[in-house]
């Protein structure tokens, strides 16, 4: 195990943002097509798998043991929240050590305890589990602002018999649940990478260090980052059920319906970054991020079976229905998938032992995705009658094609470069876009509300210092669309941006 202290990672002063050439062919990250098909499972939100219903994080671990030869499964990702209850800081020797304003469960040393007994099966067969932490994973979880604490985590999971490769540390030289493995899964090096519950300013820079510095694919792994159609731009507009945007806070609501479990909940000590603000300082920045996966959102319409819907606590963006958003119209949009299914049995607080199951084909550049509980597979008698224990509606079992840098669909998209998507701008604001992709855009025009206020011909990128102008105060919907010469077609990228 190797530790990465924070003084000697070389950061970005500023964002380390790609740049983007009109035309240019998208770089490709390589991930060998002779390499097999194998499989990482995900470990969705575990907190209510204790007390009676530990036994459901053990099914969860002895299915992936009898399976990993049959699936060919090289690690599973936790999703953060491995325990509910959190608990008071305690010293190394697992002493209590400290108080918390608000007294956490007086179960908190038996959920670590249960929980640390289940992954143990996974390493005891030589399988990796990757400890992503959530809220609830924090000493004092009930706590606001939300301690950074992380005693017990590290007391229960930081000694792991298979452990990650290196840790980052802070400035005073400790670890910090920021981390990555680096495995071999055929003949590609990937990366796995684990972020704190929104990770602080500084964790992002070196996140943007790391990656840059790695020549393989990347999956990042962040409790909070995607919402279930919570987070996206309102303005008369919804995405479909099952469609995925990033949490976001700080915005006026009739730019974005931000959910109230996004970072202005929490408050967490030292701050933190959101979903929208790691998708444009991280994730959406680099080339070679060839997958997000996140938890921790269980809406819309938690409940019991069979009247809670199969899309509550799931979601992924599919550049199918959301072309237009910034999550698309962007040359590096790697696959990006919301897994909780926490908000499902017991009135939505349980989970009924849903797992997903990721398999990555490299020749057929697929990642096709299940849903399947072990536990009611193997005791049916304990859920309601009728309960799948595979998932197979089209939230919960799809496949999607690998990103356009690892060698995907290469389509033609406009990026609105700046502003960003729900900016406040003032009335009169320079606007950047540029085409992207195989074809040849023949024609660029902004338009406002609907209204064209720009249009250019024979262009692939907007002038340098283009301007347009708001007709007024409020929120505004700002579009930019090329024509696609050889598809004869209209490409387009929406915004909404705010003027006080």
């Amino acid at each position: 195990m190797r530790y990465i202290a924070l003084g000697l990672v070389i950061l970005c002063g500023t964002i380390c943002a790609p740049q983007f050439f009109v035309h240019a062919q998208i770089a490709r990250a390589a991930i060998a097509t002779s390499d097999p098909d194998f499989s990482i499972v995900v470990f969705p939100d575990t907190q209510y798998y204790q007390g009676q219903n530990a036994y459901v994080f053990k099914d969860q671990a002895n299915w992936v043991v009898s399976h990993q030869a049959a699936l060919n499964i090289k690690a599973v990702i936790g999703m953060g929240d491995i325990i509910d209850g959190g608990g008071y800081p305690i010293d190394a020797n697992g002493t209590v050590s400290g108080t918390c304003v608000n007294a956490p469960s007086s179960t908190w040393q038996t959920q670590w305890q249960q929980a640390r007994a289940a992954v143990n099966i996974l390493n005891a067969h030589g399988i990796y589990y990757q400890p992503t932490i959530g809220n609830h994973d924090y000493d004092c979880e009930a706590d606001r602002p939300q301690p950074r604490s992380a005693t017990n985590y590290f007391h229960y999971f930081g000694n792991l018999a298979l452990s990650p490769t290196t840790y980052i540390l802070d400035s005073q030289g400790k670890r910090t649940p920021n981390f990555y493995k680096i495995m071999k899964m055929g003949s590609t090096n990937y990366m796995i990478l684990s972020l704190e519950f929104f990770p602080q300013s500084w964790v992002v820079k070196t996140a943007n260090n790391l990656i840059s510095n790695f020549s393989g694919p990347v999956i990042v792994a962040t409790h909070a980052y995607l919402a279930n159609d919570g987070s996206g731009p309102t303005f008369n507009s919804t995405f479909p059920a099952g469609s995925a945007y990033p949490l976001c806070s700080g915005f006026p609501s009739s730019v974005y319906a931000c959910l109230n479990d996004s970072l202005n909940s929490y408050r967490p000590v030292g701050g933190g970054t959101d979903g929208i603000g790691l998708w444009y300082q991280l994730i959406g920045a680099h080339q070679n991020v060839f997958m997000a996966l996140s938890g921790h959102v269980r809406q819309p319409t938690p409940g019991n079976y069979p009247k809670v819907p199969n899309y509550n606590g799931v979601g992924h963006v599919d550049c199918n229905v959301q072309s237009w958003t910034t999550l698309c119209s962007n040359p590096y949009r790697p696959i990006q998938i919301l897994s909780d299914f926490q908000g499902q049995g017991n009135n939505g607080y349980f989970g009924y032992g849903y797992l997903r199951i990721l398999t990555v084909s490299p020749s057929k550049k697929t990642v096709s995705v299940f849903t399947f509980s072990p536990s009611i597979a193997s005791s049916p008698g304990k859920f309601p009658s009728g309960i799948p224990s595979y998932k197979t509606d089209a939230y919960d079992q799809y496949t999607v094609k690998f990103p356009n840098t690892f060698g995907g669909p290469d389509t033609q998209i406009v990026q609105i470069t700046s502003p960003h998507d729900g900016s406040h701008v003032p009335t009169t604001f320079a606007i950047s876009a540029v085409t992207k992709g195989p074809d040849k855009a023949s024609d660029m025009q902004v338009w406002i509300d609907g209204v064209k206020k720009v249009d250019y011909l024979n262009l692939g990128s907007l002038p340098l210092g283009t301007t347009v102008a708001l007709p007024g105060p409020g929120v505004h919907r700002v579009a930019v669309q090329a024509y696609d010469a050889a598809k004869s077609t209209w490409v387009k990228s929406v915004i909404y941006v705010s003027n006080p």
